[in-house]
C-alpha cells in the first residue's frame, strides 16, 4: 500500500496572455474513463490514497468526486486565516491544513493562534519549506499578494520554534527544506512531532551518495530519521490518463533500495506515518 503525502489536483498555470487558468472545481470532465476506474487505476500502478493540499474549493470539489480516495488538508492564506476557519474546515471534514507563502517567519507569533486551532482539532500541520517556484515573479507567490515571498522565512529552521511552542502538533516539513537538507535534518531530528517527505523540487536529481551521507552516515541507518518520511511526489492526479509522476516514485523507491531500508520502515514511509498523521484530524 501507498499514501501519496502532498498532491495537487489544480492547474496553477498561466494562460499567454498571463492570466491564471481557474482551478478544477466540480465535477470530472466526461472522458472514457469513470473516477472509481480512476482509483482503479491509480491503485494498480501504485498508489491507493492521495493528501490532497490545494485551496478548500478545490479539495472538498475533488471529495464529491473521489470520495476516500482523497484526504483532505485544504490550503489557507495563513496572513489572512483566521482559528475560526480553521476549525470550520475541520469540520467539514479536513485532516490537516497547508501553509505556504507567509509574509512572515512560520515560527512568529502572530501564526500561532492558528496552530493552536489544528492542534485543538488533533490536525496536521503541513509546512511548505525551502525554494519556492511557483508564482516566481508574481508579488505573494501562488497567493498573489502585494508582496514578495521570502524563502528564508520557509526553512526549516522557522519550524523549530513552532515545535518548541506547540511540542504536541503534528508536523509535515514538506519538500524537506530543499536546498536545505541538512537543516531539515537536524530539525526532524530535533522533534519527535516533526515528519518530512522528500516531494518535488530537486531532492530526485541529488546523487544517492548525498542522500546515504545524510541517512546512512558511515554506513550505519539511520532508522529514526528514515522512520519519520513520508512517501509524497508533489504531483497532479485526478486528471484523466495523469497517475502522479513516474520520476518521482522511481526516486524514492530508488532511494529506499540504496539505502537497504528494511521492510518495516518502508511500510511507515510508504503509508503508515501519513495514515497515523491525517487519522484524528476528522472532527
Amino acid at each position: 500500500m501507498r499514501i501519496d503525502a502532498h498532491v495537487h489536483i489544480m492547474h496553477a498555470d498561466h494562460d499567454k496572455n498571463g492570466k491564471l487558468i481557474p482551478p478544477l472545481k466540480l465535477g470530472w470532465v466526461k472522458g472514457k474513463e469513470t473516477p472509481q476506474q480512476y482509483i482503479e487505476t491509480s491503485r494498480k500502478k501504485g498508489v491507493d490514497r492521495i493528501v490532497v493540499l490545494d485551496p478548500p474549493e478545490v479539495v472538498f470539489a475533488g471529495m464529491k468526486v473521489f470520495g476516500d480516495y482523497i484526504i483532505p488538508c485544504p490550503q489557507v492564506d495563513m496572513d489572512k486565516a483566521k482559528p475560526k476557519e480553521i476549525r470550520d474546515l475541520f469540520h467539514r471534514g479536513a485532516r490537516g491544513i497547508k501553509f505556504i507563502c507567509p509574509m512572515h517567519p512560520y515560527g512568529d507569533n502572530r501564526y500561532f493562534p492558528l496552530y493552536k486551532a489544528i492542534l485543538e482539532c488533533n490536525g496536521l500541520a503541513v509546512f511548505h519549506t525551502g525554494y519556492l517556484g511557483d508564482g516566481l515573479h508574481r508579488p505573494g507567490g501562488v497567493l498573489g499578494r502585494k508582496d514578495y515571498v521570502d524563502i528564508t522565512d520557509m526553512s526549516p529552521a522557522r519550524l523549530d520554534r513552532i515545535a518548541r511552542a506547540f511540542p504536541d502538533l503534528k508536523i509535515l516539513m514538506s519538500h524537506f527544506g530543499n536546498p536545505w537538507w541538512e537543516e531539515a535534518w537536524k530539525i526532524m531530528a530535533s522533534h519527535k512531532n516533526i515528519y518530512a517527505d522528500m516531494s518535488g523540487g530537486t531532492a530526485y536529481r541529488r546523487s544517492m551518495e548525498m542522500w546515504a551521507d545524510i541517512f546512512k552516515p558511515n554506513g550505519n541507518l539511520d532508522t529514526n530519521a528514515i522512520g519519520k518520511l513520508c512517501f509524497a511526489t508533489d504531483a497532479g492526479y485526478c486528471f484523466q490518463g495523469i497517475y502522479g509522476s513516474p520520476k518521482f516514485v522511481e526516486f524514492q523507491e530508488r532511494f529506499l533500495d540504496t539505502l537497504k531500508v528494511p521492510a518495516e520502515l518502508r511500510e511507515l514511509v510508504n503509508h503508515g506515518n501519513i495514515s497515523r498523521l491525517t487519522s484524528c484530524g476528522k472532527q
